[in-house]
């Protein structure tokens, strides 16, 4: 899958993914990564989506996203619904997709000016 938009200066392009690879900005990855708030790419530091917890729905939550992204990989996954909840009550989405899916869908949010935390596991 070839992803195409015109973004504003500043922001994250994710270009591509294939299974086991993302393109940000030019840069191929093969590890997750975390996009926050602030249009900051870095790594995620964790093996799969299973491996989240409360303390990193807690940075998320800070940063106070309308949304949370979980990509995890070629197929859905679903996280432990106690950390949904956890955002649930502050009023922020959380959605696990696919890798893929969750790329255009933080491309197409991104392009409304949304603000989005992403996890995404190539």
């Amino acid at each position: 899958m070839l992803i195409q938009e015109h973004q504003a200066d500043g922001t994250l392009q994710i270009e591509a993914y294939r299974p086991g690879q993302l393109t940000v900005n030019g840069h191929t990855l093969s590890e997750a990564v975390l996009i926050d708030t602030g249009h900051t790419l870095r790594p995620a530091g964790l093996a799969a989506p299973a491996d989240l917890q409360a303390e990193h729905f807690d940075a998320a939550l800070a940063a106070k996203p309308e949304i949370i992204l979980i990509g995890t990989g070629p197929k859905q996954q679903f996280i432990h619904p106690r950390l949904t909840a956890r955002a649930a009550a502050v009023g922020v989405g959380v959605e696990c997709m696919s890798t893929e899916a969750a790329c255009r869908t933080h491309m197409l949010l991104q392009s409304e000016g949304r603000r989005i935390w992403a996890w995404l596991w190539p």
